[in-house]
């Protein structure tokens, strides 16, 4: 009725409905098609984790691990919680299925709820859900340079170049060598002046989460099949482009959470792409910019930057 006497063209009137919308079950197909898009869930079991290595994973933890994201979306959505909460967090969505993965007790039934997080769980926000994780692996180990890719598009919403044609694989240690990490094994890729502008810019983002596995377990020594000796230690330390270090997953969340505003205004651009079915343009960035200082006001709050974006002159004109 709103439409047809054009009272829905009144702000006032307009942002009743969507809150109405917002609140009303079908949400869910936002709450979960959103995220999918976003984050690049499909990807979740493209490379199965190879059954010798990994004997644990199963369609069941699968699911699981993709529910977990997804619920953690629908989470801070249906409480207006603020957009940090994906980039750190002392709580996540849990089964029993996927706390035993995590080694976090005390959850049981396999229907989700939320479980807060001690510090030894090492978990909390997006980066560190076994859905991220494992579909930034290849099956077999973990793959640093596709999570720093996934970072820099899914976080920090910029597109690193294509790599150089002809880039030579990496080569397995020799049997008598030491072995070592993967990242040891890519930090020969450096000192190749076609590759060491980009490594530069993407290595640290997925060094940060060396300490998990291809299927997003916890370790502290990487398991290499070739070379010889004690399987090594992980590094999971890095430095970004501008200068700043981390030790860690952790602190590196820490440097996520400092730039806030560059994380609200690369999931605002992915949240307009959603909604308008088409990807951003220059005469696009001065409503984003609008957009994301109306977040920046509402303290990053998911569900007010969704009512902001469908409520904007930018929506009603797609």
């Amino acid at each position: 009725e709103a439409a047809r006497d054009g009272s829905l063209r009144k702000p006032e009137v307009l942002r009743s409905h969507v809150q109405r919308m917002m609140r009303d079950p079908r949400i869910e197909r936002f709450a979960s098609g959103f995220p999918h898009q976003w984050l690049r869930l499909a990807k979740v079991g493209m490379f199965p984790p190879d059954k010798k290595l990994y004997p644990t994973w199963d369609d069941h933890l699968q699911k699981s691990t993709v529910q977990e994201t997804i619920a953690v979306f629908r989470e801070a959505l249906s409480k207006n919680l603020s957009l940090r909460e994906f980039l750190d967090s002392d709580w996540t969505m849990l089964n029993a299925r996927l706390a035993e993965h995590y080694g976090i007790p005390g959850v049981e039934g396999d229907d989700f709820r939320r479980v807060s997080l001690a510090s030894e769980a090492r978990r909390g926000g997006l980066l560190t859900h076994a859905s991220i994780l494992s579909l930034t692996s290849d099956g077999t180990r973990h793959r640093p340079v596709h999570r720093g890719v996934w970072v820099m598009e899914s976080i920090l919403g910029r597109s690193p170049p294509p790599p150089p044609a002809n880039v030579p694989p990496i080569e397995p240690t020799p049997a008598k060598s030491p072995k070592a990490t993967l990242r040891m094994k890519l930090d020969a890729h450096k000192s190749d002046p076609n590759c060491a502008a980009c490594h530069r810019k993407i290595d640290p983002l997925g060094f940060a989460f060396d300490a998990y596995d291809a299927i997003g377990r916890w370790r502290t020594v990487e398991i290499v099949r070739d070379g010889a000796g004690d399987n090594p230690k992980v590094d999971a330390s890095g430095e970004l482009p501008d200068g700043r270090k981390f030790a860690d997953a952790a602190e590196f969340k820490k440097l996520l959470l400092a730039d806030i505003d560059r994380f609200s205004a690369a999931v605002l651009e992915k949240l307009a792409t959603y909604a308008l079915r088409r990807g951003m343009t220059v005469d696009d960035r001065e409503a984003l910019a609008a957009l994301a200082r109306q977040g920046k006001a509402a303290e990053y709050r998911l569900g007010s930057i969704v009512e902001s974006l469908a409520t904007s002159e930018l929506f009603q004109k797609r």
